[in-house]
């Protein structure tokens, strides 16, 4: 038996089988005693029943739907229309009751309700059922004359299933703001749970919601709930199963595509965050986006990338043009590119149908291209919950998410701060445009990168048959400069760099002139002062040699006075030279 035991309370509940369903209310409905289900016509009530039938045949149990308004063959054509009906129609734990009050019936007494209870017990004792859903008991027990008469029956099949261990499904219509289907005022105070469904048109759109109104001794989600209806039934998109497994904070960085973009973010984003990409119409959102999507190919990690603004083989080509090649990706099953509309669907359709896509292509990326589409959607009040619930969920998965966002003119934040993504995102880049002398330059800043030092300077975005680049940061003055003026000042700049070397050339060359002159005048003087040297020499040997000769004439033990002494020797020795 597929029972959920509450210690506290000791109430035990049965799955419905709609994960959803069983998430919001805490592990499923009352087993073995009654629930309300209370709605206005097309909000579900029938379909909410049948699929809980059909998700507990799909789990071996069984079930008996008895119904009191439509014939067996329309019952069994709504069960048909949905992708769970073929098993429910073909299974042999299920019997189909017809308990509709004949054609022109009229009330005459008081009827006992024991009847149709042995027929219900039959069938259940041959399908071995643990479901019973009474759909549209109100139309019956509109016959009993006595209100309080009603109420009593309602109480006696409640009863009688709680004794049995049925856990009964008691459709009828809502009146109004009221807990209670009609003729049966008073009942929502006799059951321990209601459900209620509502339909409204917002937007010219058909919006359903769900909200339990009561659960008597259970916790339980006690919001007005968004509700989806589609091929799979009932669906509340934003209570479906999430991973419960801790989420880690991965240190790997993977890369965005531009190399030099990566640098600026400290080596590109975190593995399982989210970046988001705003800026105006035509200023490469997409085209970074395709790059994102490029890269992650080539490390061969999965991409899902969702458009609400381009179509596959256009987009694909256009990305040819700025060297981004998604064409062997998509064919090699890489990169699943599907194209949406935002107005064909409402919000929660719109995350209902991410969520699948999610989980089907199981992706290592995701991508939406814009994420402000969701608030064209109808029911765009819901938008920022969607928005708060696809982030929450990529995140706990591990995906490593890119969104796209538009901004208007003089506002870089725009939709992004409308639907809270920029508060939610862990990276956010700004793309803009730098308008300069007639000439649209697009750049790129980096308003916030959670865990890393990014760079605070605004960037010229490049776009050409080799790829995505930025330029190198040139600054004039406090300005920023790009495009022509860019180059224009870089030619400037290049001139006046290449006469200030020119200028220095020539005053080195100037100086060397004048080193050459100098070493040639410091050789002149050198050989002048040897020849001074040399002379002065020679000059101070003859008058050393001429006081030695007079020394030696006035000497009176000199034996020889008249012999030539040695300064006339150094006299004839000069005359005959």
């Amino acid at each position: 038996m597929f029972l959920v035991q509450n210690d506290e309370m000791k109430l035990q509940k049965r799955k419905t089988g709609i994960v959803s369903l069983d998430n919001v209310s805490e592990g499923g409905l009352p087993s073995g005693q009654a629930t309300l289900v209370l709605g206005q016509a097309a909000a579900g009530k029938t379909v909410l029943s049948l699929q809980i039938l059909a998700r507990a045949i799909e789990r071996g149990e069984g079930g008996v739907f008895v119904t009191f308004e439509e014939s067996p063959a329309q019952v069994k054509r709504d069960v048909a229309s949905f992708s769970w009906g073929e098993k429910l129609l073909t299974s042999e734990r299920w019997q189909l009751i017809d308990a509709r009050p004949r054609f022109g019936a009229e009330a005459a007494g008081e009827f006992d309700i024991e009847g149709l209870l042995s027929i219900v017990g039959a069938a259940i004792a041959k399908t071995h059922a643990n479901w019973v859903v009474f759909d549209g008991i109100d139309q019956l027990l509109q016959y009993q004359p006595d209100p309080k008469v009603a109420i009593d029956q309602v109480r006696r099949i409640n009863d009688y299933c709680e004794s049995k261990g049925w856990t009964l499904l008691l459709i009828g219509k809502a009146m109004d703001e009221s807990l209670a289907p009609a003729h049966l005022e008073g009942i929502e105070f006799l059951l321990s749970a209601t459900l209620v469904l509502s339909a409204r048109v917002v937007g010219q759109q058909l919006n359903r919601s769900l909200r339990i109104a009561k659960f008597r001794g259970s916790r339980h989600v006690a919001d007005e709930l968004p509700v989806v209806m589609d091929d799979d039934g009932i669906q509340l998109p934003y209570h479906e199963y999430l991973p419960t497994a801790e989420v880690v904070a991965s240190n790997e960085r993977i890369s965005t595509g531009v190399s030099r973009l990566d640098k600026l973010l400290g080596g590109g984003i975190y593995r399982g965050s989210s970046l988001l990409v705003s800026g105006r119409p035509g200023t490469a959102k997409s085209t970074l986006a395709g790059s994102f999507a490029e890269a992650a190919a080539r490390r061969g990690e999965r991409t899902l990338y969702v458009s609400f603004d381009e179509i596959e083989s256009p987009y694909v080509r256009n990305l040819t043009s700025v060297g981004i090649n998604l064409r062997d990706p998509i064919d090699n099953g890489l990169v699943q590119f599907v194209d949406l509309s935002a107005f064909a669907l409402r919000v929660t359709e719109h995350f209902l149908t991410l969520r699948r896509l999610i989980d089907t292509f199981d992706p290592h990326c995701l991508i939406i291209d814009p994420v402000s589409a969701l608030l064209k959607a109808s029911g765009a009040e819901g938008a920022t919950m969607a928005t708060e619930h696809l982030i929450d969920l990529v995140r706990r998965r591990g995906i490593t998410t890119l969104l796209t966002s538009l901004s208007g003119v003089g506002d870089p934040e725009g939709e992004a701060t409308q639907g809270q993504v920029s508060t939610l995102a862990d990276s956010w880049i700004v793309l803009d445009y730098n308008v300069r002398g007639g000439e649209r330059n697009r750049s790129l800043s980096i308003v916030k990168s959670r865990g890393s030092a990014h760079s605070n300077q605004e960037r010229e975005l490049l776009l050409s048959d080799a790829g995505i680049d930025l330029a190198d940061v040139y600054e004039h003055g406090s300005e920023v400069l790009m495009g022509t003026a860019r180059a224009a000042k870089v030619r400037e700049d290049a001139v006046a760099q290449r006469h200030r070397k020119l200028e220095r050339e020539q005053r080195r060359l100037d100086l060397q002139r004048q080193l050459e002159q100098a070493e040639r005048e410091r050789d002149l003087f050198k050989a002048k002062l040897d020849l001074e040297n040399a002379e002065m020499a020679e000059t101070d040997q003859l008058e050393d040699s001429f006081r030695e000769d007079i020394r030696q004439r006035r000497d009176p033990e000199q034996e020889n006075p008249d012999e030539p002494s040695n300064l006339d020797a150094v006299n004839d020795k000069a005359q005959w030279q």
